[in-house]
């Protein structure tokens, strides 16, 4: 096994030779704001920090400068992702020209062909606190990925009300447009870019408590107790918002209902069985924890219980699920670990082996080591980058375009699924390493605040 480790390690450090963390921006763009649109000065200055990182215009950085009233978008009560997207424009954009919820329905056949993947680990940092990697695993359509930073705010009594992030975006989520040809040149462009600050998908705040989140493979039961309803879109911005520890996390998780956005919001038209999500969390006093909702109820799966149990397997196909190694990390990939999860029928398969060599993959390499760097996180991330490494993506993605026709398998050209970016965050120091769409030479690096 430690022959595996170190060819893995030497295949990062060639790719690695002679290239440091990649810190260029392209210079700041200075827009001209159009005349016929209703935004405050706030979300001006947000829109014209909008700046390129990489070169091929996949990732960009966003510092996030006005306020995204959280709590009124969540007094909406929204349980599915339509409603969502009209409670936020009614808080942030009331007199907005672009109907983004139109964009989406005429849009449904592209979401339904986004069936991705996702991992997501945890392990003591080598300098202290945690560190987190993740990868998000999806078809490559041309949207943008979004840094996006957001300030830490106070009340008038001086006591902190929003702790400072950093998160990513796939405001893909949202709509397939984002290749026009100028950008974040254009009015709408720039109006879809409000939209991110609420559909942070993995993160680190102020305090040191990160988090991300994984698709899961079937349509699970949610918490349903006649609370006020949170989506699981906009859990991650709700929590490193308000909390700061594991604990309070769950604690702050316990209030809500949650609801799957994608299920509710497609039943009209069709069910996408990969529309579930669960969560890792972990903050600096070496806390971490995998959570995820079965049987109406939430399940918190620390390193013991993660090593001693998983759930039964019902699929006679799919290999054997294990439980990891050792109880000093977490990881999470697109298969519920709780032991007494309900069970799945026969032919949901994304969940499954697509899930478990990725699993399986980043505990060999964990057991290894006994803490994280952000650069040893990051060649993890690497080892199971999706594009290169599952050898059935391809009879997968023809089985299920078998119904949906959106691509042309046979066209090498349309790569099923790639790691559309690779996140490491290092609450030691408040930093975040970045890789877009599987350039794992090109290594960026970011701080907690926009610079």
């Amino acid at each position: 096994m430690k022959k595996v480790f170190l060819a893995l390690m030497a295949v990062a450090a060639i790719a690695l030779t002679g290239c440091k963390a990649d810190n260029a921006h392209e210079p700041k763009p200075t827009p001209v704001k159009p005349s016929d649109v209703t935004w405050t000065d706030d979300q001006w200055k947000t829109i014209q920090s909008i700046r390129k990182v990489d070169d091929m215009g996949y990732l960009y950085e966003m510092n996030c400068l006005f306020d995204y009233k959280t709590e009124e978008v969540l007094a909406a009560n929204s349980d599915n992702l339509i409603d969502l997207i009209r409670a936020i424009k009614s808080v942030i954009l009331k007199e907005s020209k672009t109907d983004f919820v139109d964009i989406l329905k005429s849009n449904l056949d592209v979401v339904y062909s986004r069936l991705g993947g996702c991992t997501c680990f945890s392990m003591a940092g080598a300098n202290g606190g945690n560190v987190l990697g993740r990868n998000y695993d999806f078809p490559p359509f041309d949207d943008h990925t979004l840094i996006v930073h957001t300030p830490q705010v106070k009340d008038e009594s001086g006591k902190i009300t929003r702790y400072a992030t950093v998160g990513t975006c796939d405001l893909g989520i949202l709509t397939q447009f984002m290749n026009e040809e100028h950008g974040y040149q254009t009015p709408r462009m720039q109006e879809l870019a409000l939209y991110a600050p609420y559909f942070i998908l993995d993160g680190m705040n102020d305090q040191g408590l990160m988090s991300g989140l994984m698709v899961l493979e079937y349509d699970g039961t949610y918490q349903d107790n006649d609370k006020a309803r949170l989506t699981n879109a906009m859990i991650t911005r709700v929590i490193l918002d308000k909390c700061a520890t594991v604990n309070e996390a769950i604690d702050m998780l316990k209030q809500f209902d949650i609801i799957s956005v994608f299920q509710t919001t497609w039943t009209t038209y069709f069910t996408i069985p990969w529309v579930d999500m669960h969560f890792a969390f972990a903050d600096k006093n070496g806390d971490r924890a995998i959570v995820e909702w079965t049987e109406n109820t939430m399940r918190v799966l620390r390193g013991n219980e993660l090593k001693t149990q998983c759930r039964k397997q019902t699929n006679p196909r799919s290999p054997e699920i294990k439980p990891q190694t050792r109880d000093d990390y977490v990881i999470a990939t697109n298969y519920y670990l709780s032991k007494d999860a309900m069970e799945f029928p026969d032919g949901y398969t994304l969940g499954d082996e697509m899930g478990f060599w990725r699993h399986d993959t980043v505990d060999s390499l964990l057991n290894l080591t006994n803490s994280l760097t952000s650069q040893k996180a990051m060649d993890v991330c690497q080892a199971v980058r999706i594009m290169k490494n599952d050898p059935d993506c391809w009879a997968k993605l023809r089985e299920s375009m078998k119904e949906k026709p959106l691509l042309d398998v046979d066209n090498k050209q349309d790569w099923p699924w790639i790691t559309i970016w690779s996140s490491v965050y290092d609450n030691s120091n408040m930093s975040v390493l970045f890789c877009s769409r599987e350039e794992f030479n090109r290594r960026y690096e970011f701080g907690l605040q926009y610079k």
